[in-house]
């Protein structure tokens, strides 16, 4: 459902926070914000994706959703779990075949189309390297995920998801355990399987909510990608120092 725009501040003062937009100065950001479209969706919606109809920039300013294929078997392939602040670009949109957002939370998306973005990244250097380290961002994430998917035991991969939520301070997941274990590649039981086993190393699980006995027993899952968002990244506790 697309909605009016009532109140250009609080989506200037939301964008400017996000790391597309650092360094952008306040007038060229006020200009983009006037080509500005808002859509919200409800939980349990499902909307598909496709190149020609959908090549524009979201940003996820409240909500969750999943994006996901069907592979050659018929199955379903989570490709992303998207948060709030999250953004998606085109690049994730392909003509060979189509993408479904189904929506876990009530989710409002602010967008821009694609030659809006385009012709704002020609005049703005800034936004330009922005873009260009979010991708390399996106890239290194994408073959951290295939690594683990292909070489790491169901455990692994489990306290691997686990250790964002201690590296940006949060230890609460923000969707249920099935939508994880799908995004990871495993069954539900696996994927309860590997939490009885880190429950073994000091690591629970509850509604949600992580708990740490020690505070560092996830840090052994921590690759140096995600340590890079640690406050005690290389420091005398860290395992990567």
């Amino acid at each position: 459902m697309k909605i009016p725009i009532k109140n250009h501040k609080k989506y200037y003062n939301f964008l400017s926070e996000l790391a597309l937009f650092k360094g952008v100065n306040k007038e060229d950001l006020n200009i983009l914000l006037r080509a500005i479209q808002i859509r919200q969706y409800y939980r349990g919606e499902m909307v598909t994706f496709n190149s020609k109809e959908h090549a524009n920039c979201y940003f996820v300013y409240d909500g969750l959703f999943k994006i996901s294929k069907i592979d050659e078997k018929g199955s379903e392939v989570v490709i992303r779990i998207v948060h709030k602040r999250d953004a998606i670009l085109p690049m994730y949109f392909s003509q060979h075949y189509d993408v479904c957002a189904e929506f876990v939370k009530k989710t409002t998306l602010l967008y821009f189309n694609k030659c809006i973005i385009d012709e704002f990244s020609s005049k703005n250097h800034q936004f330009m390297l922005n873009i260009v380290n979010f991708l390399a961002e996106d890239l290194q994430s994408l073959m951290l995920n295939v690594e683990s998917l292909q070489l790491k035991t169901a455990k692994e991969k489990v306290g691997q998801y686990l250790v964002r939520s201690k590296v940006d301070n949060t230890f609460k997941l923000s969707c249920s355990n099935s939508l994880i274990a799908s995004y990871l590649g495993m069954r539900p039981e696996s994927f309860s399987r590997a939490l009885v086993e880190l429950k073994q190393e000091g690591v629970v699980l509850k509604n949600k909510s992580i708990t740490l006995e020690k505070g560092d027993e996830l840090c052994q899952y921590c690759d140096k990608v995600t340590a890079s968002n640690c406050a005690s990244f290389k420091s005398k506790e860290c395992l990567h120092n």
